[in-house]
């Protein structure tokens, strides 16, 4: 008891509209609000003191944005302005790429890259998702967003069978679920129904709740599950991972149905 109060006694007070000076205080107060308005206001003093923010502008398409071209145009205008940004600061070269966000100043970039994927995607625009993709993991190898799960839903989708297998084999052939199942998925499309049952096996041994949550999707019960997936994350290799992925990557797991 004694530790925590020293420790909490040390900590930074919140950041509040009066105590904000800096253009990172008003991204923090933008990100902790769930008034859309007043996000966009934040952002938008947040761009005033720096115009190179590109988490504040991330945050005001997200507030301002009046339909899906506008989204599409703004993000654009943002990725390009981005590119810019990071050249200007000398990030765009050989000791840089490929570890993003090992690098402090270049996450926001990642942020903008990635909320850009997840809105191409959204569109149906599945080659320039995937595109921009690649371009994530080429300068983050790490991948601290999991933009290897989206890159790995678009190839399934697309059926891009020697891709799919070279991002599996890149990232160790791991068995998370949401690397299997598309895999799986991608095969039973092609006809090849031996190699998805081998995929799907794989599932089952490394998320032992595969079978449960086939006969919860089958039942219609899905969304009683996703009730009772905690607000502060979900445990891999468990239903729960499976019931996001069903919810998030809807129209590829739409084709087994």
């Amino acid at each position: 008891q004694q530790f925590m109060e020293e420790y909490n006694s040390n900590l930074p007070e919140p950041v509040t509209e009066k105590t904000a000076n800096t253009s990172e205080d008003y991204v923090e107060l933008a990100e902790s609000t769930e008034d859309i308005g007043k996000a966009g206001i934040y952002a938008k003093k947040a761009l005033k003191l720096d115009p190179d923010n590109l988490d504040a502008e991330r945050i005001l398409i997200d507030c301002t944005s009046s339909g899906v071209i506008d989204v599409l145009k703004k993000y654009d205008r943002a990725i390009k302005h981005g590119n810019e940004v990071m050249k200007k600061r000398g990030y765009m070269n050989e000791d840089c790429i490929g570890d993003y966000w090992g690098i402090f100043e270049t996450r926001s970039y990642i942020r903008l890259c990635g909320a850009y994927v997840e809105t191409l995607v959204d569109c149906g625009m599945y080659g320039r998702a995937l595109a921009e993709a690649k371009n994530i993991i080429h300068l983050n190898e790490g991948d601290n967003l999991g933009m290897r799960y989206k890159l790995m839903h678009i190839y399934s989708l697309l059926e891009r069978e020697e891709e799919a297998l070279a991002l599996h084999a890149q990232y160790d052939n791991s068995e998370e679920t949401m690397m299997l199942l598309p895999l799986s998925i991608l095969f039973f499309k092609k006809g090849d129904f031996d190699t998805a049952e081998k995929y799907l096996k794989k599932l089952c041994k490394s998320n032992k709740d595969t079978k449960k949550f086939v006969k919860v999707f089958v039942n219609d019960d899905l969304e009683r599950y996703l009730r009772k997936i905690s607000d502060y994350g979900y445990r891999p290799y468990s239903n729960e991972i499976l019931s996001i992925l069903r919810l998030e990557y809807h129209d590829l797991v739409a084709v087994t149905e």
